[in-house]
């Protein structure tokens, strides 16, 4: 049957690529655009059908969430009458950036209710401005780091983002690219907005000379750190949790950097044109239901959890931290903590490209440049002022200007960095 569905996933894939989304599949076979991974897909699925006999669900992964959601954009260029759809009924998980960017495209409906999710936490939207999409729950950003080698070698333990940037870490981090994952975006772009614009760069490309690789996915990262090919890396709090739980808290070690916490949503809600729109409506009512937000923070065998996989993560309904379930993987309630910095999501969102372009232009494509200049060089190193950023924004869909600005970026850092 795992073989059949794959294949299933495989040929709808090839449906989409070939100009044929909008043609509906099954009327109860409800199609779900995801990149959060299959342990998740499953216990959802499995949670979900047990109240919806006689349905099924079809997954597509394109990958991370910046693929997935340039996927979901490409379809719909190709559809002249958007309201038709692609034949995909809800995008579910990718964070709030990618959230905001469709909702500023017109490509979610309106959501039937509110489901009991705040408007906002610290000034962070839990919902989108026209009740477009919600979230389906909470994360954080921090620093895995392997105990074991920090010790043996007598490495500072890191506590804050600048402490991925000390050269004793030379060689010893790895980073993801931005333009592939979004939550190593999402990082990054933390990273810059809780140490102003010209420190968070400094620290940016610092760490950046320090990262022996970038590679395109962010949970990749953390198979390093555990492996020991890495000693320190970003990460997001509930891949942490995971890791940390197989390895043994007596080896992994996760620190969310004092007096910058940052707490997100990862969001899920219905496509334009969803072929299934009353089935994606149960569906997202089921996530956000008590029972469907157990799954996310209960341990695998415990009453209303997960059944194969514990997923660690923090629920986006408030009501169901109170009181604390006693097989809870989160330790406290996210709603009552507050932001130590503030963080501007529309923001992140509106220059997520641009931002993304000139991370990978100057300090990926020119990584091995980077990492022979001198300290003296990094230090002083800023591509653009934050100013800038955001004026090219509103310009980065002309694929002529976007080409020649990454283009003199690269040449630029190339230059710098004495290449």
């Amino acid at each position: 049957m795992k073989k059949l569905a794959l294949l299933l996933s495989a040929c709808f894939a090839i449906c989409l690529i070939a100009g044929c989304a909008s043609r509906p599949s099954s009327k109860n076979t409800l199609v779900i655009l995801s990149p959060d991974g299959r342990e998740i897909q499953a216990e959802f699925e499995r949670a979900f059908l047990a109240k919806h006999p006689g349905t099924s669900i079809q997954w597509l992964d394109q990958g991370g969430s910046s693929t997935a959601l340039r996927f979901a954009d490409a379809q719909f260029e190709k559809q002249p009458d958007k309201d038709k759809g692609i034949g995909i009924d809800i995008f579910f998980g990718g964070g709030p950036e990618t959230f905001l960017e469709l909702e500023d495209n017109n490509l979610l409906q309106s959501l039937p209710e509110e489901y009991g999710v705040p408007a906002a936490l610290n000034g962070v939207p839990l919902r989108g401005r026209h009740n477009t999409w919600v979230a389906g729950n909470l994360s954080g950003f921090g620093i895995l780091y392997n105990k074991a080698i920090v010790a043996r070698e007598h490495l500072p333990v890191p506590k804050t983002w600048a402490d991925l940037a000390n050269p004793a870490y030379r060689d010893r981090i790895a980073l993801a690219d931005p333009r592939q994952s979004g939550s190593a975006y999402a990082a990054y772009e933390i990273i810059l907005q809780t140490n102003g614009w010209d420190e968070g760069w400094h620290i940016l490309t610092q760490s950046a000379a320090n990262a022996r690789t970038f590679i395109s996915s962010s949970s990749m990262l953390l198979q390093n750190v555990a492996n020991g090919e890495a000693v320190a890396v970003p990460a997001i709090d509930f891949y942490a949790r995971a890791a940390i739980e197989q390895a043994g808290a007596d080896k992994l070690g996760y620190v969310e950097p004092e007096g910058q916490r940052v707490v997100t949503p990862d969001p899920i809600g219905i496509l334009r044109g969803a072929p299934h729109k009353e089935l994606a409506q149960e569906f997202i009512k089921f996530v956000l239901s008590p029972e469907g937000q157990k799954i996310w923070m209960l341990r695998k065998g415990a009453p209303g959890g997960p059944v194969q996989s514990t997923l660690f993560r923090a629920p986006a309904l408030p009501a169901v931290y109170s009181p604390m379930p006693k097989d809870s993987t989160i330790e406290s309630n996210p709603f009552l903590a507050k932001n130590t910095r503030p963080y501007d999501a529309h923001k992140a969102s509106e220059r997520r490209h641009v931002l993304s372009d000139l991370l990978g232009a100057t300090l990926i494509d020119n990584h091995d440049a980077l990492r022979k200049a001198s300290t003296a060089t990094l230090q002083k190193y800023i591509p653009a002022s934050e100013s800038q950023v955001q004026q090219l924004a509103a310009e980065w869909n002309d694929p002529v200007k976007r080409q020649k600005q990454i283009a003199a970026w690269r040449q630029g850092a190339a230059k710098a960095f004495g290449r």
